[in-house]
């Protein structure tokens, strides 16, 4: 039997998701969403709000009393620095920031998720965990949780996450196997010389020579040390250091980041990016540092978790709107979670025929309401087949 999701809830759903849409907050400043979401759920028999001292968020669980497998489904929950340019009825009211990764359609589709399992309690083997996290924009939010307890308050055995794709019309489960959205390293190079005045070049040690061979050399890791059959990106993407006139300065400060598909071509770039860094720095009689920023592991779905999904998939919508997708280069903070327990991350339609589709952070970004009953339907399924496996 698969699970549906009633008109009634669809149409609730649907409002506190146009809600959401209009009154956007940033990472680390979702308060009104957290208030909105926490007013909601509270109000449900058997449902329990679990506290993890976190200034926004939510995190609650459908308790059931029974002792079988517990499930997470995870939503994010903030929006970034955008000014949206698409004509709604329900268009933010805050100037300069927007949902413009579709982190709204995310809540309302959990949140429907919630109405269903809630509904069918009788059906569920063991409590559900929902957790709407905050700060995955800035890849924040997922560590932070964790760091906090999650894992150690709440044996969550499986975790389902998901993203919204406006590139795909509503209606369609988007699956991948294998790697999906790459791991990343976010890194500053700090090259220390010995400054001075520039008509004593022997009495200095100048590191903007060193930080400029830096640069041109770790461009070769890519393709002098990369297997050409993975995806791995370098990129040195700010420099900062020098003087207006006759001075040669003491430090130069680059910022850069790593991404792959592939755990031991990224590995293997960030080895040969600190030895280059260390061996130049050397030869140019410089010192360095170099501080890591943020680390994102790899979004990956093993193949037992994408039958599972496959399974749901084909059940809730028929194996014809199944859609297989290529990975992006893209991070997402959900590869935590798939760190400590099995998970899989979907992806959803979320375009509509007639509106143009455009990419996700686009001033007009636009995630249609169709695709939230998909959503909703899938991750509740989700649940009941994963708890009896």
């Amino acid at each position: 039997m698969i699970l549906r999701i009633e008109d009634k809830d669809l149409d609730e759903i649907i409002k506190i998701r146009h809600k959401l849409h209009e009154n956007p907050e940033i990472s680390g400043e979702e308060y009104q969403t957290t208030n909105l979401l926490k007013n909601f759920v509270k109000s449900f028999p058997d449902v329990e709000i679990i506290d993890f001292s976190l200034k926004t968020g939510l995190v609650f669980k459908i308790k059931t009393g029974k002792s079988g497998k517990i499930i997470g489904l995870r939503s994010d929950i903030d929006a970034i620095l955008q000014s949206e340019e698409n004509n709604l009825s329900y268009k933010s009211k805050n100037m300069g920031v927007m949902h413009a990764c579709g982190h709204d359609f995310h809540m309302a589709s959990l949140l429907g998720a919630f109405k269903i399992l809630q509904k069918n309690k009788e059906k569920l083997k063991a409590d559900v965990v929902f957790v709407f996290q905050n700060s995955e924009e800035t890849t924040k939010g997922a560590k932070e949780l964790i760091d906090k307890g999650l894992f150690d308050k709440e044996k969550i055995q499986m975790f389902f996450g998901f993203h919204n794709w406006p590139m795909i019309n509503s209606g369609k489960v988007i699956l991948k196997k294998g790697a999906l959205m790459a791991t990343k390293a976010n890194f500053i190079i700090e090259i220390i010389g010995k400054g001075g005045h520039g008509s004593n070049p022997h009495l200095n040690i100048d590191p903007i020579v060193s930080a400029s061979n830096i640069v041109m050399s770790l461009q070769s890791i890519i393709s002098r040390n990369m297997d050409p059959q993975t995806s791995t990106i370098l990129s040195i993407n700010s420099i900062n250091g020098g003087s207006s006139d006759n001075l040669v300065v003491d430090r130069v400060k680059m910022t850069a980041t790593i991404r792959s598909l592939d755990q031991k071509s990224f590995q293997r770039a960030i080895q040969r990016m600190e030895a280059m860094v260390r061996d130049i720095s050397q030869a140019y009689e410089c010192k360095y540092k170099i501080e890591y920023t943020d680390k994102i592991p790899l979004v990956y779905n093993s193949d037992s978790m994408y039958q599972l999904a496959k399974k749901v998939a084909t059940r809730v919508v028929g194996k014809e709107n199944i859609e297989n997708t290529e990975p992006t280069m893209a991070s997402e903070d959900f590869s935590f979670y798939m760190q400590k327990v099995p998970s899989f991350m979907y992806r959803f339609g979320s375009g509509e025929d007639g509106i143009e589709k455009n990419p996700l952070h686009a001033r007009n970004f636009f995630a249609s309401d169709k695709g939230i009953k998909t959503a909703a339907e899938t991750l509740a399924n989700s649940v009941i087949v994963g708890q009896n496996l």
